[in-house]
């Protein structure tokens, strides 16, 4: 079950993949950023689906230190990773381009730098994924970012269906896991009367 686009900005489930846990697939500019891991936990996705929504509702300008996404991006992945604070860049400019960090949603993305820069109507996400063996966020890129400009409407669209799911799915689960839990407790199954 797809939200959003590949090409653009996705989120693919696979519901039937894990009883417990909640398989999506993220998708930026056509790559699939969290290749080695797709298993969130239920409650951390709902917030952050939750989170995200309600931080793109609302159409704002782009930051005052935007030039271009891969410029932006640049200087702010250099501001938060690289030892040297950002390549000279003003501190202050860095910092507050990478206050546009996104994809912050636990182990599944630690993988990824992403940041989604608003643009009034549009949002420029633009990521890069490390590699799996080194250090989360450090040295080592695996490939060039990867940049994708969406509406920024459909983008909310696409975290609310997805929340949407997210949300069904867990109810559902965590109603398993309490009528496990009873059973193996020893209690009445739902729906069971005593006599």
């Amino acid at each position: 079950m797809l939200f959003g686009s590949r090409a653009g900005f996705g989120l693919e489930f696979h519901i039937e993949q894990d009883p417990d846990l909640l398989c999506v697939d993220i998708f930026v500019g056509g790559l699939r950023v969290n290749t080695w891991d797709n298993a969130f936990y239920p409650p951390l996705l709902v917030k952050k689906l939750k989170d995200e929504a309600a931080r793109f509702r609302t159409p704002t300008a782009a930051p005052a230190e935007f030039t271009s996404p891969s410029e932006s991006f640049r200087i702010a992945e250099g501001w938060m990773y690289e030892d040297d604070g950002g390549s000279g860049t003003d501190p202050s400019v860095a910092e507050a381009l990478a206050r546009c960090e996104f994809l912050e949603w636990g182990e599944c993305t630690d993988q990824v730098t992403a940041l989604a820069f608003p643009d009034g109507e549009r949002l420029h996400l633009v990521c890069r994924v490390r590699d799996a063996d080194g250090p989360a966020r450090g040295a080592g890129a695996r490939q060039e970012p990867v940049v994708a400009s969406v509406s920024r409407a459909v983008f909310v669209e696409t975290l609310e269906g997805a929340l949407a799911v997210a949300e069904r799915e867990w109810s559902t689960r965590l109603a398993a896991l309490l009528d496990r839990g009873r059973a193996d407790d020893g209690g009445t199954a739902p729906g069971a009367g005593s006599r």
